[in-house]
């Protein structure tokens, strides 16, 4: 990323939280409900690194002192790489993760199987509000879920556990 404006950042993040709560309202599963939780949990994380940020910046337009200048530009570092990468060292933000029982594609983002996109007749309307996020901020969320049980049916026949608590995710428990 290049030279960010972590406040209009952080702006941003909070207005597309506001935006998936109100959507979140029109919600007609657990599924979807829990991918919004998700992702505003995720967004006002971002917002909150953004305002960190702010701070640090503001610190070092006045620090002198060479050892305190680097400590604060690395912590400003670790805004930025939590925007970069997702927090995890993993890029794009996966609202799913770790829900990988049939097949293992972290990290081969390109392509992702047809029968592995979780479609926005799912998630009730967050797919275009995700790809706004994108267009807007560069950040990029993925909804792909790797079980055979998503489909025109969605999760309905899936345990719940299974998206809301995902196996080996220290992120949602």
């Amino acid at each position: 990323m290049s030279k960010l404006d972590f406040l209009e950042l952080s702006e941003k993040f909070t207005r597309f939280a506001d935006a998936v709560r109100a959507n979140r309202t029109g919600c007609d599963t657990r599924f979807a409900q829990v991918v919004h939780d998700r992702l505003i949990e995720v967004l006002e994380s971002h917002a909150r690194s953004c305002r960190q940020a702010v701070g640090l910046e503001r610190l070092l337009s006045t620090e002198t002192d060479p050892d305190t200048r680097e400590a604060l530009e690395d912590r400003l570092g670790f805004c930025v790489s939590d925007l970069e990468s997702g927090g995890g060292g993993l890029y794009p933000w996966h609202l799913l993760d770790a829900v990988e029982r049939d097949h293992d594609y972290r990290g081969n983002w390109h392509p992702i199987p047809e029968w592995m996109t979780v479609g926005d007749e799912h998630l009730n309307g967050l797919g275009v509000i995700i790809k706004q996020i994108a267009d807007e901020t560069g950040i990029k969320f993925t909804t792909y879920l790797c079980d055979y049980h998503i489909g025109p049916e969605g999760a309905a026949n899936m345990d719940p556990e299974i998206y809301e608590k995902p196996i080996g995710s220290s992120t949602y428990h």
